[in-house]
């Protein structure tokens, strides 16, 4: 339980800390990337994920389904400009979803292949 809410801990102060760096520095990328990024190359240099950020990152995905939900509270908000504009919005969510998807499959290959597995 300690384990589990110092990684949750950890992941929400390092997006706040992000989040301050990129406000200050004018960056025009949403601090959730950044910090990603940030997190894939220090997880990429120490080989491993920390077991305390491990089990925090599990924690938020068994309530995923939740954070999904302001999200679509704000397209009922702005429900006109969706109903104007859906299929340059179907093929902008489609887009985006197929690029991350052929990314992530891209670099789990050669994570894999790396690796040896296959």
């Amino acid at each position: 339980m300690i384990k589990t809410l110092a990684g949750i801990g950890f992941l929400v102060l390092l997006l706040y800390a992000v989040d301050g760096i990129k406000q200050a520095l004018g960056l025009p990328v949403p601090s959730a990337i950044v910090a990603m990024l940030l997190l894939t190359f220090f997880f990429a240099s120490q080989r491993r994920v920390p077991d305390f950020v491990d089990q925090g990152a599990k924690a938020l995905m068994r309530v995923i389904p939740l954070l999904f939900i302001p999200p679509l509270v704000a397209i009922l908000d702005v429900r006109a400009m969706v109903l104007s504009h859906p299929v340059v919005l179907f093929l902008a969510v489609t887009g985006s979803t197929l690029v991350g998807l052929v990314v992530t499959g891209l670099l789990y290959k050669a994570l894999v292949r790396k690796r040896g597995r296959v």
